[in-house]
């Protein structure tokens, strides 16, 4: 299969140039002019667009099995790919959770035939280095540790095992990626409130206060920096807790960093207003902290922005009892949008986007043919209009999570195509081809 993409304004770098895009087997074969470009199979007119490469979400709830009801692997990569993703990593809280070698087999199984974009796989971090082994070796792109777990007699609570674990995740060369909040000290401040019948949206901020995530992040850095390992802390929310980050990088621990959009864009004001909606964890934090990571975001201290996609119904989201809703929002189809926005009103460059939703997750993750436009790279690109106007309207999303809380939002660009491994998945507001997806399983640890 062979398609050229031609008369665009190609991203390379920070610079867009003019020119055509060859797609041959998979791969991106030339970039040039037209005329000097092989004859394809098909032809894309895409004037007035952008390419850019296509981008990895670091960080998406992909559900199924046992939680269909929230996404399955279809409609969620159906949303992926709307919203302009061609990989996403899925992480391993399903049920059952992905926390062995044959369930992570399984859910591999079950989404080979399934999957529209590319997909990785996390698996939960593990105690037992066989364990651990087992599962690199079975294709997990990455570990996530779950601190906010509130289980007291969870074995990652004993930090001599944590460092343990994470010592060999770091011969293993593999990423660990961590829920970085003090989860013990959550579920008493919630088991506290829940006793007094107290169920507000303000008694939520109090369970999960800054400061339980900057005593967590502070945590794992140390640990990581004794084990030798690397690791990935997943939607900062507070400038504390960024500074946690930054002071052990300059102790040379080898940390990146994730910022969601919802972090980006909302704060408590906005949890106020859409109370369940709007509810995630670590939940939304005062404005300081917001206008702090947009800052960092362009300072490049945060690495990469992730969408944490987490489906639920709109029942889950809208209980009456604050402690019996279910956190996170839908984000696959509302995150380039939002930040192409941005780029219109001149406050971040397209260069930045890409940077933080291609690039650097292709870096942090081992993905070396993807996050790039040029020749032998993987086939998977978007062509964005950079100057389309419309509203977020959740009851179109391709996710089966109906709801948002950007609903109603205007933006300005939006994506047009995106093609995976050369081959057209999203069209102008409709799925062309289904199940062009792979397993993505990084080769080299790096």
């Amino acid at each position: 299969m062979s398609i050229t993409i031609t008369d665009t304004k190609i991203l390379l770098g920070e610079r867009l140039v003019e020119g055509s895009i060859s797609i041959q087997d998979g791969r991106i074969s030339r970039i040039g002019k037209a005329g000097h470009l092989p004859k394809p199979e098909e032809r894309i007119d895409a004037k007035g667009l952008i390419a850019i490469p296509g981008l990895i979400d670091a960080h998406v709830h992909l559900r199924d099995l046992e939680l269909v009801y929230k996404e399955d692997f279809s409609s969620g990569t159906l949303a992926a790919a709307a919203g302009g993703f061609t990989t996403v990593f899925d992480m391993p809280n399903t049920k059952p959770p992905t926390d062995s070698e044959e369930r992570l087999l399984e859910k591999m199984e079950k989404a080979r035939t399934a999957i529209n974009v590319n997909v990785g796989f996390y698996a939960a971090l593990a105690e037992s280095a066989d364990e651990l082994r087992g599962m690199v070796e079975a294709g997990a792109a990455a570990f996530k540790l779950y601190m906010n777990d509130s289980n007291p007699d969870a074995w990652h609570h004993d930090d001599a095992k944590l460092l343990a674990s994470l010592t060999e995740c770091g011969s293993l060369g593999v990423h660990v990626a961590c829920h970085a909040e003090n989860g013990s000290a959550v579920s008493k401040i919630q088991e506290k409130c829940q006793a007094a019948g107290k169920n507000s949206v303000r008694d939520f901020l109090k369970a999960h206060a800054p400061r339980l995530e900057i005593e967590a992040t502070r945590t794992i850095t140390r640990l990581a920096h004794q084990a030798r390992s690397r690791i990935h802390v997943c939607h900062v929310s507070t400038r504390e807790a960024l500074k946690q980050i930054v002071n052990a990088r300059r102790r040379g621990t080898a940390v990146t960093c994730e910022v969601t959009p919802h972090h980006l864009f909302l704060d408590r004001g906005d949890l106020n207003r859409e109370a369940g909606l709007a509810l995630m964890v670590p939940p939304l934090r005062r404005t300081g902290d917001t206008r702090a990571l947009w800052k960092a975001l362009i300072r490049r201290t945060i690495d990469i922005v992730a969408s944490d996609h987490a489906p639920h119904t709109l029942e889950e989201k809208t209980a009456n009892d604050v402690w019996a809703v279910k956190p996170g929002i839908p984000g696959l189809e509302t995150t380039l949008p939002l930040l192409l926005t941005r780029v219109h009103r001149g406050e971040i460059s397209l260069g930045t986007v890409v940077r933080v939703l291609a690039r650097n997750p292709a870096r942090i993750f081992g993905l070396r043919t993807k996050g790039q436009l040029g020749r032998e790279m993987d086939g998977d690109l978007v062509l964005i209009d950079p100057k389309t106007r419309f509203r977020i309207d959740s009851s179109m999303f391709h996710s089966k999570a109906r709801f948002s809380p950007f609903d109603g939002v205007e933006c300005v660009g939006r994506p047009l195509m995106t093609i995976v491994s050369g081959r057209k998945v999203y069209d102008k507001g409709a799925i062309a081809e289904k199940n062009c997806g792979s397993i993505v399983i990084p080769r080299v640890r790096s």
